[in-house]
């Protein structure tokens, strides 16, 4: 199976999830709206091209993890098309999950995207738990990352914290008022 059909299939396989009749197909609907039709798949070909070079010993993690990158990337995407940040009519050439199914269920489907995603690569860490390491360190991965860069885009009130957050990684020393306390 050559990589794109190999990385349709198991974004397919993934989605196959929200196919359960207790899942609300609204919400089912807006999730495959926002994965399908894929755009390049730069992401999850990126992956599997590593794990190919490699040996790809182990195809289901692979393909999860795949799965699980492309998953994050729409999730990113359908909430930067929300009218409170890129407010775009369009995505891939068809209606942005938010003009599609509303604001509230794009919110809800980007969200979903991103359980879906750590979902479907805990399922198979069981087959190589060495090679999948979850940590978060500081500056390199952190709940600020991905929204201090959308929240960026526009003023928002919680810009003050992600500018003390900012503050703080900066600083060689705890200084009064920048100093961050959590907890």
């Amino acid at each position: 199976m050559d990589t794109v059909r190999r990385i349709e299939w198991v974004l397919a396989e993934a989605l196959g999830e929200v196919d359960d009749p207790a899942a609300p197909s609204s919400l089912a609907a807006a999730l495959k709206h926002a994965v399908f039709p894929g755009g390049a798949r730069i992401r999850p070909r990126l992956c599997l091209a590593v794990a190919m070079a490699c040996g790809d010993d182990c195809a289901p993690l692979s393909n999860a993890t795949a799965a699980a990158i492309e998953l994050m990337h729409c999730a990113s995407l359908v909430h930067d098309d929300l009218p409170c940040f890129d407010n775009a009519d369009t995505r891939r050439g068809q209606p942005s999950v938010h003009k599609a199914f509303g604001e509230r269920l794009a919110v809800l489907a980007g969200d979903a995207l991103i359980v879906l995603a750590y979902q479907t690569l805990s399922a198979q860490i069981h087959h190589r738990p060495e090679r999948v390491l979850l940590q978060v360190r500081p500056g390199r991965a952190s709940p600020w990352s991905i929204c201090g860069s959308t929240s960026a885009q526009k003023p928002a009130p919680y810009l003050l914290l992600h500018a003390r957050l900012a503050l703080h990684r900066r600083a060689k020393r705890p200084q009064p008022g920048k100093r961050l306390e959590i907890g």
